[in-house]
């Protein structure tokens, strides 16, 4: 009898997997279902999609939202919420996002939109350095060389240079392009801290990878 219903529990288990396993959809299936509600005017049921997909990174949803944000559909009106997703949605090479900012940054006062920066500067660090995401510093670096609100050159050098050592060979002109504008005895203090940032996202990268404790 005890093994009748080991037996029955064994089935019964991998039956619920199959039925889970069934019902995955790929986030690009589930992002089409977002644009169905969005054209059917149930914008609520896609605003909840977009904002799903925009947590993992989905570049079109990202800049859905930031145009629903910036209109007020499927959400309420937030020019704040829209300026972090145009810049985010910026940082993916969206050129329409690009041509928005501006337009985005006339709704908001000075305060608010440095605030906003912040979190896109937080963010990025965090994606790069708790995450392990190399694309991550990349974008540090041609956000504060093209897109940041203040310009900065040297945080760019710095960015682009740990975007190199962690094997974006393609960020190499762009470090040395901004590297050219900077200070000789300031470029070798950037490269010091480059390397301490670069040697410690490795160390973490490492401890997560052989399942070590942090």
């Amino acid at each position: 009898m005890k093994f009748l219903l080991s037996v029955l529990s064994i089935i019964f288990c991998v039956s619920v997997k199959i039925e889970a396993k069934d019902h995955l959809i790929t986030d690009d299936d589930y992002y089409n279902q977002g644009v169905l509600h969005y054209d059917n005017g149930e914008f609520k049921k896609s605003f909840i999609v977009f904002f799903n997909l925009s947590e993992k990174g989905h570049k079109s949803s990202i800049h859905n939202l930031s145009n629903m944000y910036f209109e007020g559909i499927g959400t309420t009106q937030d020019f704040k919420l829209s300026l972090k997703y145009t810049w985010l949605c910026s940082l993916n090479g969206n050129k329409r996002c690009l041509r928005k900012v501006d337009k985005v940054i006339d709704k908001l006062i000075e305060d608010d939109v440095n605030q906003i920066a912040e979190v896109i500067e937080t963010m990025l660090e965090k994606e790069y350095i708790e995450d392990t995401d190399q694309h991550a510093a990349f974008k540090l670096a041609y956000w504060f060389e093209k897109i940041s609100p203040e310009i900065d050159l040297e945080k760019s050098y710095l960015w682009y240079s740990v975007s190199v050592s962690a094997g974006n060979y393609k960020a190499m002109k762009l470090r040395d392009r901004v590297g050219d504008s900077i200070e000789k005895e300031v470029l070798t203090e950037l490269q010091k801290e480059a390397f301490d940032i670069f040697t410690k996202q490795k160390y973490l990268s490492d401890k997560i990878n052989t399942g070590d404790e942090l």
